[in-house]
């Protein structure tokens, strides 16, 4: 997806008198000195861009938490929130059809949640992130679609990016492909995988830290090769593959955060409390 940004010419005074976030000229024995924005100087530039950019709406002060989300996710960067943000609204308005009724209480989204399309581990791992976990083999494709599942797993990021620990320290993703069909693969689109993939990756304010595939069969690796050459390589590096061996995924997670599916120490895991979480805080009570 093209990212929407605008060149503007700048008089030679404001260029000389910009801060691009490095010492332009250090002493002999420094080396340059990147200057990273603290939350408050990113806000303040990142709502001078909003305004200039056609977003003044987002520049109210009511809005700081929801821009803030875009900042931690592109590291206090201004520039590049405005980028994610721009993104961010261009892929809703292009698949607009996605997003109606975007909420816990739709009978489908239910559905794949209930079947664990996300499961949301209530620990987190040792860096502090959350820890999203998938068992492929559930997915029920004569109940809900593939755009079910990608629309169940936005209403759970969009609920648990709130948090601003998640804002900083990120997701992490278990994917088990164990007992997933050749069946089950044929309803799979590569074209609608790519946009959806590509949607998470440039148009969504969360920092995905890594992707973990658990026996993957052969088919879904032909089917990622057909997907991989449109990530970003940081994204492809990302994807960890552990195939049977779960002592390999068991050294990137605790086995005392895990669900015993999962080779950990923790009881099953029950999608009826994720869903009730969800239930509660969209009428804002503890169900």
């Amino acid at each position: 997806m093209a990212e929407y940004s605008e060149y503007q010419q700048n008089n030679l005074d404001s260029i000389l008198n910009f801060n691009y976030g490095i010492d332009l000229f250090p002493r002999s024995s420094q080396n340059p000195v990147i200057k990273k924005n603290t939350r408050e100087v990113a806000l303040i530039k990142l709502k001078r861009l909003l305004r200039n950019n056609g977003f003044a709406f987002l520049a109210e002060n009511n809005k700081e938490a929801f821009i803030l989300m875009f900042l931690y996710a592109r590291k206090m960067n201004e520039n590049n929130a405005l980028d994610l943000i721009q993104n961010y609204y261009q892929f809703r308005k292009e698949h607009d059809l996605w997003f109606r009724r975007l909420e816990p209480f739709d009978p489908k989204i239910q559905m794949a949640i209930q079947d664990g399309f996300p499961s949301v581990l209530p620990n987190l791992d040792r860096r502090s992130r959350r820890v999203l976990f998938m068992v492929c083999s559930q997915w029920n494709t004569e109940r809900y679609c593939l755009l079910t599942i990608y629309r169940a797993l936005l209403v759970s990021l969009e609920h648990l990016i709130k948090d601003v620990n998640t804002q900083y320290n990120g997701f992490v993703f278990i994917i088990d492909w164990t007992n997933f069909t050749a069946r089950q693969t044929m309803n799979i689109s590569p074209r609608l995988l790519h946009v959806m993939l590509q949607g998470l990756q440039d148009c969504f304010p969360a920092k995905i830290k890594a992707v973990h595939f658990i026996n993957q069969p052969w088919y879904i690796d032909g089917l990622m090769s057909v997907v991989k050459p449109f990530l970003k390589e940081k994204t492809k590096n990302r994807i960890i593959l552990h195939g049977l061996n779960l002592n390999t995924l068991h050294k990137y997670f605790p086995r005392d955060i895990l669900p015993s599916e999962l080779g950990g120490e923790q009881p099953p895991y029950d999608s009826r409390i994720w869903l009730k979480s969800l239930l509660g805080s969209s009428l804002g009570v503890d169900l």
